[in-house]
């Protein structure tokens, strides 16, 4: 097999990948009930398995991100894909909640290598104006990745037993990592070169812009993690939906509102850097703004339309970020550091604001009811579009979001 070279066959593998990624990541929580049933787990014990996936992938993503700037990216990709792809086979042979744990925290390795290294070699292949909408056709392959896996899960859950659904995704994910060797590996020459080591890495935590993106990734993380582990069990206690009508109901809503969310946003915030040099965070902003009081209404309503609309319209908003965060990210730090910052990124968002996410929810949940503990996401939501806005004053006022717009 020849090499692959172009830049849309390169995003066409790397956007596979991230489908396969998010499919085998989200498989687990439309199987709460189940995993609930099976190792008598109370709703902060269901919570840890999110939570230990994501210390594990948040410690790992700043090695491995300093890794794909000094080493062969392809190659990091490849040994990602199969180790998580094992663990997931692994998963459905276990037979205790401590396995569980175990087996999630090795997904979550195999996963942490691969965002850094995919989204250099994007910020590589495409020109900086149309970077946000490159990442944005990647993250559809997140989005729809992790949607399928939330519908489909619930329904071989049912019918087939919690276990067939992890052998099933597994398999997959080897396929692909072939493909990500197949790779054609081309380093940008950029023009602000510099050593990745310890003095530019305390750089970027001197730049306020890079900052203040991180406090907004904390908080919008924290929302979609919750959203993602705790939606389903939503519907099922307090709308009295099945688990496999819980799951095909949101994965149809997030199918119809997600992926024209994820374009939308990389459209509207290349077209504000490009033609009104205004920084992409500004598009972030305003849809997470505008969500926040539709969420509220989703997490209130007993009209089932109402829920359903609500919640098509809120995930339209609340994926605008997924392509201009990277692109912004990019936008304000050195080219030599992409796949570091985007590292650090990672890390900071999904130890602070994922990691606790899932078992925070579960606790409140404990502790009074499941509604409750999801009112945190409105708050977090309502936070991260304010502080997006700040990000955007402070980009505006110092040009930060120009100046690396030739890397």
């Amino acid at each position: 097999m020849k090499e692959i070279g172009s830049p849309s066959k390169i995003l066409l593998v790397l956007t596979l990948v991230e489908f396969i990624n998010y499919f085998d990541r989200q498989v687990v929580f439309p199987l709460f009930s189940f995993l609930k049933a099976d190792f008598g787990l109370s709703d902060f014990e269901l919570g840890l398995i999110g939570t230990v996936f994501m210390i594990v992938h948040a410690t790992c993503s700043v090695p491995l991100g300093i890794l794909a700037d000094k080493w062969v990216r392809k190659n990091i990709i490849a040994m990602g894909v199969a180790v998580w792809s094992v663990a997931t086979f692994v998963t459905g042979l276990v037979q205790n909640f401590g396995q569980l744990l175990a087996t999630r925290a090795f997904v979550g390795i195999g996963e942490a290598s691969y965002a850094p290294a995919a989204t250099s070699l994007i910020a590589d292949n495409f020109p900086v104006e149309k970077r946000a909408r490159a990442s944005s056709i990647f993250h559809l392959g997140m989005f729809l990745g992790g949607t399928l896996g939330m519908i489909l899960a619930g329904v071989i859950g049912t019918h087939l037993g919690w276990r067939a659904c992890f052998f099933l995704v597994a398999l997959p994910g080897l396929i692909l990592a072939f493909f990500a060797l197949k790779i054609k590996e081309t380093k940008h020459e950029h023009k602000n070169v510099a050593e990745v080591n310890t003095k530019a890495i305390l750089k970027l935590f001197r730049t306020p812009a890079y900052l203040l993106t991180l406090s907004a990734g904390v908080m919008l993380t924290f929302t979609s993690s919750a959203i993602i582990a705790w939606m389903t069990q939503f519907f099922i206690r307090f709308h009295n939906y099945s688990v496999d009508q819980a799951s095909l109901t949101i994965g149809l809503a997030v199918v119809i509102g997600g992926p024209l969310g994820i374009y939308s946003g990389g459209y509207v915030s290349d077209l504000l850097f490009n033609k009104f040099k205004k920084p992409r965070s500004l598009a972030m902003a305003f849809a997470f703004l505008a969500a926040t009081p539709l969420m509220y209404i989703t997490l209130t309503t007993k009209n089932e339309v109402l829920l359903l609309v609500t919640l098509v319209i809120a995930t339209y908003l609340m994926t605008w970020y997924y392509g201009p965060m990277v692109a912004l990210i990019q936008d304000i730090v050195p080219g030599s550091l992409k796949a570091t910052a985007f590292a650090f990124y990672l890390f900071t968002v999904h130890l602070i604001g994922s990691t606790p996410a899932p078992a925070l929810i579960g606790k409140v949940s404990d502790m009074s009811n499941l509604q409750t503990g999801l009112f945190l996401v409105v708050i977090s939501n309502f936070l991260g579009g304010t502080l997006l806005l700040v990000t955007t004053k402070i980009i505006m006022n110092s040009n930060a979001g120009l100046l690396h717009k030739n890397d």
